[in-house]
């Protein structure tokens, strides 16, 4: 238990510098000096054993209504020796004894001066605290729980998980990019977003997709009453510079049948037949990575993509022709023949294959090679392959199919495409006729052209089946 100090009182004298360091020489352990100043009454020096400080003393005016007597004596320090010297402190406390004339009370103004303090001092401890609750990370998290329950822009019902990955992803990226991640939501300004713009002005493709996904994240912010205003809306169109142009892009039959015999040179046969397999089936490589053995009807030479796994969230089937038939019976028996599972999965890890940047790059390297020689085989310059995505073969097959007379409605019916010219509209919502029959009567003719190009020779007209829409195209 501390020892409580005793208090010495001296004086009144004129207080001086020498007064105030002689003070110091004498101070003792566990007495509380007080030095009354006789040039201004209730001013005193207070000497502790570790410090000294003024102190005016004082009774305020009036009674205490609660005792009926004088109020009790009240105490408020000036400051120290070092910040106020003897003339100094007199000002102050000749200051403090006007207000206490007039009716003031000093020491209760300064209580509750120190009070106002203290809640302001909470009050902004607590805003602190839920600034940093709010901060763009931590609303992240909670987006990424909120997200695979949020409707599809396209279709009915909530996003596919992959697409939630995707946006998450894009997400991130944009966020790190802009160095908001520790900042609260309510500070991130139009101008993060520009900067985020301005740096990837070179890839158009790559700004859309995350200006896209951090607009998305603060709408649903100012849905929840998180911010404002989407600060994405506050940047002017001609500041997003996200225009990407549609790609045209599209590969002849002989260049498709270029691919098809550089595919052999992936080191991984599940690779070939993926390859091949997107080469001879016009879907997207997503949906071909997760084919599953119970979508596919190998008697019935049909595929069918469940809603969850296509893009515009409506089940699709598609006829196989037998070039997609040879790959998938010869993985089906080379697995024993299974009822489900992943028809291509990934060689080590089982998963659906992500590597398509590394297979395209090793066939390209194998076509330009093969080119190379024969180049120099007859003494000429060698020809290059034109550049190619994957999702260019969806564009080639559509284009083959035209050019072989095969209306446009049906190949849009082939590709999935709710939102094209010749399913969307008024039309897509009445006319629902998949027109099955002339869509395998398509899927066999593309069948027979991609056969006779990667046999080096042209489609015999007697191998090409009459196209049931012909006449009416």
């Amino acid at each position: 238990m501390r020892k409580r100090e005793r208090w010495q009182t001296e004086g009144p004298v004129r207080i001086t510098r020498q007064t105030i360091e002689a003070a110091w020489r004498r101070r003792q352990s566990g007495v509380r000096l007080a030095i009354r100043d006789a040039a201004c009454r209730g001013l005193a020096l207070v000497v502790n054993p570790g410090g000294m400080s003024w102190v005016f003393t004082f009774k305020p005016r009036g009674i205490n209504p609660e005792t009926g007597k004088r109020w009790a004596t009240k105490t408020v320090t000036i400051g120290t020796p070092e910040s106020h010297g003897p003339d100094a402190a007199r000002v102050a406390a000749n200051a403090l004894k006007g207000a206490v004339k007039s009716g003031g009370d000093p020491a209760e103004e300064r209580r509750a001066k120190a009070r106002e303090r203290a809640v302001k001092a909470a009050r902004e401890k607590a805003e602190a605290a839920a600034r940093d609750a709010l901060t763009t990370n931590r609303m992240m998290d909670a987006y990424a729980v909120a997200l695979p329950s949020r409707p599809s822009l396209r279709g009915h019902g909530p996003i596919s998980p992959r697409h939630a990955h995707e946006e998450l992803a894009y997400l991130k990226r944009a966020i790190a990019q802009m160095k908001v991640g520790a900042l609260p939501v309510t500070d991130i300004t139009p101008a993060h977003v520009r900067g985020m713009l301005t740096a990837e002005a070179s890839r158009p493709a790559t700004a859309r997709h995350r200006f896209g996904a951090f607009s998305r994240f603060c709408d649903w912010l100012q849905g929840e009453g998180h911010i404002p205003v989407n600060p994405c809306t506050l940047v002017a169109k001609a500041q997003r510079r996200i225009a990407v142009q549609p790609r045209r892009d599209f590969l002849t039959l002989p260049d498709l049948a270029r691919l098809w015999h550089g595919s052999a040179s992936l080191p991984e046969a599940v690779w070939r037949d993926l390859a091949r397999f997107l080469i001879a089936v016009p879907c997207r490589r997503s949906e071909a990575a997760r084919i599953d053995w119970s979508h596919v009807d190998l008697r019935g030479e049909t595929w069918t993509i469940p809603a969850e796994l296509s893009k515009n969230r409506d089940p699709h089937r598609l006829h196989l022709h037998p070039a997609a038939l040879a790959i998938l019976r010869a993985r089906w028996a080379a697995a024993d023949k299974p009822r489900d599972g992943l028809v291509f999965p990934a060689p080590r890890s089982g998963e659906p294959v992500d590597t398509f940047s590394d297979m395209k790059e090793r066939i390209e390297r194998a076509v330009a090679a093969e080119l190379a020689r024969e180049a120099e085989a007859i003494g000429e310059p060698p020809a290059r392959l034109p550049a190619w995505r994957w999702h260019d073969f969806r564009r080639s097959f559509a284009t083959a199919l035209a050019e072989a007379g095969v209306p446009e409605v049906i190949a849009d019916a082939i590709l999935n495409h709710r939102q094209s010219a010749t399913r969307g509209g008024v039309l897509g919502v009445y006319q629902r006729a998949q027109r099955w029959p002339e869509q395998v009567a398509a899927m066999k003719r593309w069948g027979v052209m991609l056969e006779a190009a990667i046999a080096g020779k042209d489609a015999p007209a007697a191998d090409v089946l009459p196209f049931p829409g012909a006449a009416r195209a």
